[in-house]
């Protein structure tokens, strides 16, 4: 583990001010948590080249080659009970997805609650993990992998996955991302501890995912199929099922309900056509 880059000071207020550089690791979040832990400030980021443990939610692999990707994690301690902190999430969404929209003109979609999507396929996951104590939210790592520069995919990940080189046909460096990325991550981190509503706003309107989409979602009790209805205050997603009861959903797998999709493929309400793919 070689840090190239002790520290980097850009022009932020708070998040990124130090960011610590690695041409490889085994987890930048596992890295960052490690740190928290043993009392690093809020703000500081650790960045690899490589991931070669990298990892998203429930645990699945995160793949991470070396120079094809922005492999980034931020040490957080949000003053706020645990119960409110997913909005943190969605705070990261919405600044990955407008610096993909805004910065390199990727038409970018967000999945319920991290994954941010180009063309039907992730381009970014978002992995925050919390280290709570007697109801008390000690700190949060946020972490986030982005695709750049990969032409191509293992099998595995081919039909679900894409890049910022795939999308635009441009060639991007993780240092092209990092400072427009940190800009807003520290505007949408800050509108999470102190109005949280305008983040849940501005990703529902970033989201093809938030209103009358259908879905079935996996969750730790079950399946849940419905219709999205927005998202609650806390950031849980609200499902009205077939049989109108209003669900809210804190936890699970978000997807397009197939059978939904196949016999709407053909429809066109309004001058839009429905979804046809499956996430």
């Amino acid at each position: 583990m070689v840090c190239r880059t002790q520290c980097s000071v850009l022009n932020m207020a708070m998040l990124g001010t130090t960011v610590l550089r690695f041409d490889r690791l085994p987890s930048t979040n596992d890295l960052a948590r490690e740190m928290a832990a043993s009392g690093a400030e809020e703000g500081v980021a650790v960045m690899a080249r490589e991931q070669t443990t990298g990892r998203g939610r429930m645990g699945r692999n995160w793949s991470s080659p070396a120079g094809e990707g922005l492999y980034l994690s931020l040490i957080l301690r949000p003053q706020i009970t645990p119960d409110t902190a997913p909005v943190i999430t969605l705070a990261a969404a919405v600044a990955v997805a407008e610096t993909l929209k805004l910065d390199f003109q990727i038409d970018a979609d967000i999945k319920w609650p991290n994954d941010v999507l180009a063309s039907g396929r992730k381009i970014c996951g978002i992995l925050v993990e919390a280290a709570i104590e007697k109801e008390q939210l000690l700190y949060a790592v946020m972490g986030i992998g982005i695709n750049l520069a990969q032409r191509d995919f293992p099998e595995e990940f081919r039909e679900s996955a894409t890049s910022v080189l795939i999308e635009s046909g441009r060639p991007v460096e993780a240092e092209d991302v990092l400072a427009p990325l940190l800009s807003r991550l520290e505007h949408w981190y800050r509108q999470a501890l102190e109005q949280p509503d305008r983040v849940i706003a501005q990703w529902s309107a970033l989201s093809t995912y938030a209103h009358d989409c259908a879905v079935s979602v996996e969750t730790a009790e079950g399946v849940v199929e419905g219709m999205t209805r927005g998202l609650a205050a806390g950031g849980a997603l609200i499902i009205e099922t077939g049989a109108g009861q209003l669900r809210e959903i804190t936890s699970g797998e978000v997807k397009l309900r197939k059978s939904v999709v196949r016999s709407q493929s053909s429809v066109v309400d309004g001058g839009k056509t429905s979804l046809t793919t499956d996430h």
